[in-house]
């Protein structure tokens, strides 16, 4: 190659003349192959993004069928929401309310010679008491807490277990109170002893089951399993029930008192005779 101004032979790499210096313009081969590189660079970039847009378009469905999927997941999830389960409780009662209550179903209990208590035990009229509250009696006078007199007529009567029923007619369809007749109470439960001591209506003494599975012998009645309670029983207690505070139940039959500790009184179960009760109402004993 020459030099376009002095004419002077020059290399290819040259791009000044040896001789007079002057800057000599682009090879055209230089020229075509830059052009050449550009195009193919050109080429490949294109070809790379026309490869990257259609991977997006292909994969832009799969993502909505994704999208839709969760919509619809989130649907279902909200129509079939998780339930809560919450216990409700309800308050106990206030004592007071609950011995008023219980008192509709005590009763005073006057024979000749003896004054007891006792209480409702079933819709059939049918009324609880101890057997030395009514020996020798076939009927009694029966009182309710309004002060209303009734006739009770012996329906039955052990001379072994004190344990006695009247029957009233006019407490027929009468409903008694709540009682626990099959399970035991342990020593701590609290309690009231309900009655008519001394011929005094409506008292009620509070106390705990202090000891159970008491025996006693008081005159020829045999007392098994007895309950030993702190609730005070005086005189006129007997035959009436005794009331387990948290349960509101009847669970037994105030009986006797310790003469040596009056504080102490004895109480027979319910579970304990329910059946001897029983077979009293149907006339077998």
């Amino acid at each position: 190659m020459f030099c376009q101004h002095c004419g002077t032979q020059m290399k290819e790499t040259d791009e000044t003349c040896p001789q007079c210096q002057s800057k000599q313009p682009p090879s055209w081969k230089k020229f075509v192959v830059s052009v050449f590189l550009m195009l193919i660079v050109g080429i490949g970039v294109g070809i790379t993004s026309i490869t990257t847009y259609q991977s997006a378009t292909e994969k832009t469905p799969v993502v909505g069928m994704e999208v839709t999927h969760l919509k619809e997941t989130y649907k279902r999830s909200t129509l079939f929401q998780t339930p809560y389960f919450i216990e409700v409780r309800e308050a106990p009662r206030d004592l007071t309310e609950v011995i008023a209550d219980a008192q509709h179903c005590v009763y005073t209990i006057v024979t000749w010679g003896e004054q007891g208590s006792g209480f409702l035990y079933n819709e059939h009229g049918m009324v609880v008491t101890n057997a030395h509250v009514v020996q020798g009696a076939e009927t009694a006078t029966i009182i309710t807490k309004n002060g209303n007199e009734y006739e009770g007529t012996l329906q039955g009567s052990s001379n072994r277990l004190d344990i006695a029923v009247l029957h009233v007619e006019e407490f027929e369809g009468r409903e008694p109170f709540p009682m626990e007749v099959d399970e035991p109470f342990r020593t701590g439960e609290e309690v009231v002893a309900l009655g008519s001591p001394g011929g005094v209506h409506n008292t009620a003494t509070i106390g705990h089951i202090t000891n159970t599975n008491r025996d006693l012998w008081i005159g020829h009645y045999e007392y098994e399993d007895l309950y030993e309670i702190s609730a005070k029983i005086s005189e006129g207690n007997s035959g009436g029930p005794l009331l387990a505070k948290n349960h509101e139940k009847f669970i037994a039959i105030n009986a006797a008192r310790n003469l040596n500790d009056p504080s102490i009184g004895y109480s027979i179960p319910l579970y304990k005779v329910k059946s001897l009760i029983d077979d009293m109402i149907a006339g077998e004993v």
